[in-house]
């Protein structure tokens, strides 16, 4: 339900512009609600990914969560002014393609 949530946002974000007004629809409090959703952190995830067939099902379930919950940051950075969030945002970017 959270990748729903967060693809949703992230798709009238893009498509609709940010409201500041609604928290829902500002671009930083998406970007927030991303990196507390994620367990790990993309050099955790990134060391797991690079040797996925050897883990559990539930770690590779637990890759492909992440994976999926940070599928909408590409359009997502864009709408984002520079920060540590924004940085870290950035680093799922590069660690997503690693990942089962």
């Amino acid at each position: 339900m959270a990748q729903h949530d967060v693809m949703l946002r992230a798709w009238v974000i893009d498509q609709l512009g940010p409201d500041d007004g609604d928290p829902d629809w500002s671009p930083e409090t998406l970007a927030s609600d991303t990196v507390a959703a994620l367990a790990l952190t993309p050099a955790e995830a990134r060391a797991l990914g690079d040797h996925w067939r050897d883990l559990e099902v539930e770690q590779m379930g637990e890759l492909r969560r992440h994976k999926n919950l940070t599928a909408h940051l590409d359009g997502l950075v864009d709408h984002l002014e520079p920060g540590p969030v924004r940085d870290q945002l950035l680093a799922w970017t590069e660690t997503r393609r690693h990942l089962p």
